[in-house]
């Protein structure tokens, strides 16, 4: 990695280091705004790892931005379009993991695992399993199989994989807050809701170092993977 591209990740880590800060410490309109304009410099800086890798860790950086324009800069909260482009997101991450993972068993193993999805949150909710529980549960599916991807390649997708697993642990506490507030009541007062509804951010402890991360990795060399 050149001086240029090593200044460049310096500059992108402090800017998101300012960032963090504020969506953890503040409170108002500048926290969804540092928020949004987090994820949008992440988008920003994978492109410049296009020309020495591929434009899907970019690409799905993009659907990403737009899920979280629906779930952080609108207003209000549009959340079955955030969780589709979400959705969207883990789909070309898939792509680029099947590419590099040729066998067919992974292939089965999604299908599975999705179809799993489906039946558990029909068997739970019943009724009142909506279009977003379903989405929803398909999305964390697709999520699950990349992450046990991505450790397959471990040696080579470092960062990304460590990314992954940052993203799971946010959308594990934002699926147990929604789910709180009207698929399965949490007692408010209860353990469980203090453990998912603490005085800070939780979900977005894990989620900006997790698209951090995914960003670095589409920008560092191919020798810095193996």
């Amino acid at each position: 990695m050149d001086n240029k591209r090593r200044g460049a990740v310096f500059a992108f880590l402090v800017v998101e280091a300012a960032l963090y800060y504020v969506v953890m410490a503040k409170s108002g309109t500048v926290v969804w705004v540092s928020q949004f304009s987090s994820v949008v410099l992440c988008f920003a800086f994978s492109l410049l790892g296009v020309k020495e890798k591929n434009c899907f860790i970019p690409l799905g950086l993009a659907f990403t931005v737009v899920a979280d324009y629906f779930l952080v800069a609108h207003h209000p909260q549009l959340r079955l379009w955030g969780m589709l482009f979400f959705l969207g997101t883990q789909c070309v991450y898939a792509v680029l993991l099947h590419k590099e993972n040729t066998g067919k068993g992974f292939l089965w193993f999604r299908a599975g695992l999705c179809t799993l999805s489906l039946v558990v949150c029909l068997g739970v909710l019943g009724s009142g399993a909506d279009a977003l529980a379903i989405v929803s549960l398909g999305y964390y599916a697709n999520l699950l199989t990349n992450i046990l991807m991505a450790f397959c390649r471990f040696g080579k997708r470092r960062l990304f994989a460590v990314g992954l697993v940052l993203f799971l642990l946010c959308d594990t506490v934002v699926g147990l807050q929604v789910a709180g507030e009207g698929y399965l009541p949490i007692e408010e007062g209860s353990f469980l809701y203090r453990v998912i509804f603490p005085s800070f951010n939780l979900p977005w402890l894990f989620y900006l170092p997790s698209q951090v991360l995914i960003a670095l990795s589409a920008v560092k060399a191919r020798k810095d993977y193996t």
